[in-house]
């Protein structure tokens, strides 16, 4: 399963970067924890924060994180393992309210929290 087959420059062309998967692998976790490239830079011996700044804004989008998020997805559901619990019928969802700072761009005030910030939505399946 070639996930970061999904990313790439815009251009469509060869990637020219060293180590092309690590350097996906740690965008994506920087991406995923929002961590911050620059953060990440700091304690990921070999890479520097300006490398991985160019990685996220030129071979990153929001469309493709979905779909190598979608690839990882399905290559799980075709586990053996992934049906042990279940065949995908049930599902339960919750969302939490976060803090965030009122400059936000991404913040929204919540109708049912009444206030701004955002909401870490989780599902959990039985598959």
């Amino acid at each position: 399963m070639e996930w970061w087959r999904r990313f790439g420059p815009p251009s469509g062309d060869e990637p020219k970067l060293t180590d092309t998967l690590g350097r996906y692998v740690i965008v994506t976790f920087v991406k995923g924890t929002n961590m911050g490239t620059y953060e990440a830079a700091r304690h990921i011996p070999g890479v520097s924060g300006h490398e991985l700044s160019y990685v996220a804004d030129k071979h990153f989008s929001i469309v493709l994180l979905n779909e190598a998020i979608a690839d990882l997805v399905n290559a799980h559901a075709r586990l053996d393992i992934s049906q042990a619990w279940g065949d995908g019928t049930a599902v339960a969802a919750d969302g939490t309210h976060m803090d965030t700072y009122l400059d936000n761009l991404l913040s929204e005030t919540s109708v049912r929290y009444g206030k701004p910030g955002g909401i870490a939505y989780r599902h959990v399946s039985d598959t």
